[in-house]
């Protein structure tokens, strides 16, 4: 079996696993909210020699999004969300699936796979898009302040190499992303 399709096994597995447990916690809540903040990225690159090269932001980006949790047990939770978020000037939605749980009090872990498209059109940018879809994964923190608003902070590791700047000269472009924000849940 190939590395890709052992990949798309293990997400479909996820997924399907995550559903049926949708499936079965129909005594607990699902919570809608809008989520936003900022993000520090750290792209990861190698230069025309094959040196190490790259993107460190400066001073950060914004991103929004939409937010959706189910909570599965008395300290289990599903949680996913799409977002839109920038690096330099390439857009990219994101769609994540986090497994999340409450350790202590009002604080929870929250982990899991994220999905990473670019929308972006190469002719109008110094770009070369080597793969559209790419995929990361995701280790945060969250702090529930009310039943209405929640702040978290969250690391994303990319695992894909997604594009090429070709002014600045860096190539097979891993995005790695430092965020903070806040969720408002209606």
């Amino acid at each position: 079996m190939k590395k890709n399709d052992s990949s798309k096994s293990l997400l479909f597995s996820t997924l399907l696993s995550f559903s049926c447990l949708l499936c079965f916690s129909q005594n607990y809540p699902l919570k809608f909210g809008v989520k936003a903040g900022w993000n520090y990225s750290n792209v990861n690159a190698v230069d025309r020699n094959g040196g190490p090269s790259g993107y460190l932001s400066n001073g950060g980006e914004l991103y929004g999004g939409i937010n959706l949790e189910k909570q599965l047990s008395a300290k289990s939770f599903v949680q996913t969300n799409v977002l839109v978020s920038y690096t330099d000037r390439v857009t990219f939605l994101e769609l994540a699936l986090y497994y999340k749980y409450n350790f202590y009090k009002r604080f929870s872990l929250l982990a899991g796979p994220k999905l990473n498209y670019i929308p972006d059109n190469e002719t109008s940018q110094p770009y070369h898009f080597n793969r559209r879809f790419g995929y990361s994964g995701d280790l945060g923190i969250d702090y529930k302040i009310s039943n209405h608003f929640t702040v978290e902070g969250t690391f994303s590791k990319g695992f894909t190499k997604q594009y090429d700047d070709i002014i600045l000269g860096y190539y097979d472009s891993k995005r790695d992303v430092y965020r903070i924000g806040v969720i408002y849940y209606f």
